[in-house]
């Protein structure tokens, strides 16, 4: 039996163990599609007619160009995805693009939370980084011929490469980091080292820093022979000195004892109650939804912890909705919005009965408050019945005197 036979025999093995679908021709994938063999062929040769370019803007400030493709396009590559790229298995060290409790980043966070510690190493345009030459080995080797590796490789890349913003790029970049996990955990295993990747962001930890020193120019050199080059400017050692931060979330050791917590950014918890004040001073909710997005991923990285953030956030809101229970029009707007179903709505109280302690503190609100929405251009809603007085003495003084505050 010749080597081509073998070949031959092993790939249908594969590809039936894997119950992938099979084409040779055009055709054949458009039955399998039910997409017509025209369309499927101008959008495998003439690919980059059917994107759209645009750039973000990353956290260091830099741009990042998304590709974003058409519908069509998006419909024949979550059928790739769903039928073929998710059925092989990545490396049980790859955390990102993937369901399931033990993968995430929050579960990578968690499983280095305990180590001493850390290296935390980024690799440079790691999707652009990955060739279509590359690409079309994953389809070859799992038992694809030419041209149908040929017509599933041009589909899912883009200029030869693969493109940020495509359905089967993460599933792509984590298999084509299989080999490069394996030889990680290979090296790390024996050493005593953990190693977790999440997408282009790898972490290594254990107790020794001398071991982790040590082992950092082999674990550079196996990421340079699998084709991929480290971003130097975000490469970090974290040690029980300073704070251990993984994919964005940070290590947080509690008591005495080998508790830890995990904790979400910081600033992004800033933006929050941020928002927030802007929404209730304002009367304007077209925020409200996004922001209990905001709220929701804090307090799935946080539930875990000894003081709930949903009950901070809680506690803050009602600290700043006492604030505005002169303003009609701001309760009013709050009561038909609230954040949470469970809070308590709000009751309007006459300005005539403020307390001469509370005085100043609203003259300097109803200033800070005019002086927000000037900045952001909004209309003010309020009619301030029965406000004269401290309309006119606020107005009296200076706008720089006035800062707002979200922490109260």
């Amino acid at each position: 039996m010749s080597k081509n036979t073998n070949t031959k025999n092993t790939n249908t093995l594969l590809m039936d163990s894997l119950n992938l679908p099979r084409f040779e021709t055009i055709e054949e994938l458009s039955e399998l599609t039910r997409l017509s063999s025209r369309l499927l062929y101008c959008l495998s040769m003439k690919t980059d007619k059917f994107y759209k370019k645009y750039s973000i803007t990353k956290r260091s400030g830099m741009p990042r160009e998304i590709s974003s493709p058409s519908y069509t396009l998006h419909i024949i590559q979550r059928w790739i995805l769903i039928n073929i790229l998710n059925k092989i298995l990545p490396s049980n060290r790859a955390m990102a693009f993937r369901k399931g409790d033990r993968f995430g980043h929050k579960q990578n966070a968690f499983y280095h939370g305990h180590t001493l510690y850390g290296l935390s190493l980024d690799l440079k345009d790691f999707f652009p980084s990955i060739t279509a030459d590359r690409i079309y080995t994953i389809f070859s080797s799992i038992g694809y011929g030419k041209f149908a590796a040929t017509i599933l490789t041009n589909l899912c890349t883009l200029e030869g490469k693969l493109p940020q913003g495509s359905a089967c790029s993460p599933a792509i970049s984590n298999i084509i980091c299989i080999t490069l996990d394996k030889r990680l955990i290979g090296l790390c295993e024996k050493r005593g080292i953990r190693y977790t990747r999440y997408a282009d962001d790898m972490y290594f930890s254990c107790d020794d820093k001398a071991l982790l020193l040590k082992n950092f120019p082999i674990i550079i050199k196996i990421i340079g022979d699998e084709g991929f080059v480290i971003n130097k400017k975000k490469t970090h050692f974290h040690t029980p000195s300073n704070k251990k931060q993984i994919t964005g979330i940070t290590i947080a050791p509690i008591d005495a004892g080998d508790m830890i917590e995990l904790k979400a950014p910081r600033k992004l918890k800033q933006i929050i109650r941020a928002e927030i004040y802007n929404c209730v001073i304002s009367g304007k909710y077209e925020k409200k939804e996004h922001i209990l997005g905001e709220i929701a991923y804090v307090n799935f990285v946080e539930k875990e912890n000894k003081i709930k953030y949903i009950t901070r956030i809680k506690n803050y809101i009602d600290k700043l909705t006492d604030k505005i229970k002169f303003f009609p029009e701001l309760v009013e707007a709050y009561n038909k919005n609230k954040f949470f179903s469970d809070s308590n709505s709000i009751k309007v109280m006459n300005i005539e009965y403020i307390e001469e302690d509370e005085y100043m503190s609203y003259r300097r609100f109803f200033q800070a408050r005019k002086t927000l929405l000037k900045k952001n251009g909004l209309e003010d809603i309020c009619k301030y019945t029965g406000w004269d007085e401290i309309i006119e003495n606020a107005e009296e003084s200076t706008e720089e005197h006035f800062t707002i505050d979200i922490d109260f």
